[in-house]
């Protein structure tokens, strides 16, 4: 499966895609990994528990890596409250970004009140480069930008 093909339908998978999920069905944090690409769904408002349990689980079972091309799809989010102790606590489950290739975050957001978060993350997660879109097709092209080694 591609970058391309990952990213652009989160339902469609293949046989190496994992999925780990939390919350309830209004308020939902899902992960979906294959190789060095993921793939975060935020809908609602979920917990930041959900969020950190989501990480937990896919760094203890050696799917997630420090350094991964990530999309992050925040049109679903509702607010835009944060949990920033759970932020934080994600920031100490791993040296994200150091690890071998370039770390890459796109976030899709449904409008610019969401950017300012984005200055939070590049100083949280300083290895990792950052930027927000309006839409999946520009965010997908710029994780795909550099050539990665599978």
């Amino acid at each position: 499966m591609t970058g391309t093909e990952f990213y652009s339908d989160f339902e469609r998978s293949s046989e190496n895609s994992v999925f780990i999920s939390r919350g309830s069905a209004s308020a939902r944090i899902t992960l979906k990994i294959d190789g060095k690409r993921l793939y975060v769904r935020v809908a609602g408002e979920p917990r930041g528990h959900d969020l950190t349990q989501c990480f937990r689980e896919g760094l203890d079972k050696g799917l997630i890596r420090p350094s991964m091309r990530t999309l992050v799809d925040l049109t679903r989010f509702i607010t835009g409250a944060v949990d920033w102790s759970a932020i934080f606590a994600l920031r100490t489950l791993a040296p994200w970004g150091k690890d071998e290739g370039e770390s890459r975050v796109a976030y899709v957001v449904r409008t610019k009140t969401f950017r300012p978060l984005l200055k939070i993350a590049r100083v949280l997660f300083f290895r990792s480069h950052h930027r927000a879109f309006d839409n999946h097709a520009d965010a997908i092209k710029w994780l795909e930008q550099v050539e990665m080694t599978e």
